[in-house]
């Protein structure tokens, strides 16, 4: 029966080592415009639904969504806080 020696020379085993490096390396980057997992916005949307309509509100910009539920096409109207708030004088 013939023994098996596995032999690897200084070269092979650099090459080897940059390119596992390499890899690594590019699995963890992040491109810079990505914010952090960490940092992502978390409950920025908020959705009610009832008999007659379903509201989605956007909390950072202040708009909302109303799409009435009816028998037909659905439709959807966009508004805005700032533009149906009453003025005070």
């Amino acid at each position: 029966m013939k023994t098996i020696h596995f032999s690897i020379d200084l070269r092979s085993f650099f090459l080897g080592a940059l390119t596992v490096t390499g890899i690594l390396l590019l699995t963890n980057f992040t491109p810079s415009g990505q914010p952090e997992p960490g940092f992502i916005e978390n409950r920025r949307f908020q959705a009610v639904s009832g008999e007659r309509e379903t509201i989605i509100l956007d909390t950072k910009t202040g708009q909302f969504v109303v799409m009435p539920s009816y028998i037909g096409q659905p439709r959807r109207l966009k508004y805005d806080f700032n533009e149906i708030e009453p003025k005070s004088n």
